[in-house]
């Protein structure tokens, strides 16, 4: 993390801000959604960036619940992504065995939710 101002999600922000009004009006037309795809890359980093590890707390819980298993307390971000991602792969190998099956009107509406708050950062504003 950086002491000084800017911080790197303002950095990122700026960037793709840049990146969406100067610089794709610029490109040849055939770069033009490359740059579009930059500028939304730098956006979504940068509001990660500020989300912190929350998201990842608050998905290792619901995994937990939803698997019937206590999550661990991992160390740092790294810890979290890596615990959230094993709880990912084994609620999806219990999906499509069929194992959960009897209980996927208990959790659809679990699964939206967490759904909805990654296309927060995603995709704000999304509705679909």
């Amino acid at each position: 993390m950086t002491q000084d101002r800017p911080a790197a999600p303002e950095l990122l922000e700026a960037l793709a801000e840049y990146l969406f009004t100067e610089v794709r009006e610029a490109v040849p037309r055939e770069e033009r959604f490359r740059v579009l795809v930059a500028a939304n890359l730098c956006a979504v980093l940068a509001r990660e960036w500020r989300a912190g590890d929350e998201p990842l707390r608050e998905d290792l819980v619901l995994f937990g619940e939803i698997l019937g298993e206590a999550p661990a307390a991992p160390a740092g971000t790294a810890g979290f992504d890596a615990a959230v991602r094993e709880a990912q792969e084994m609620l999806v190998e219990r999906l499509r065995s069929g194992a959960m099956d009897d209980r996927l009107d208990e959790i659809a509406d679990s699964l939206r939710a967490h759904v909805r708050r990654k296309l927060a950062v995603a995709r704000p504003g999304y509705e679909g």
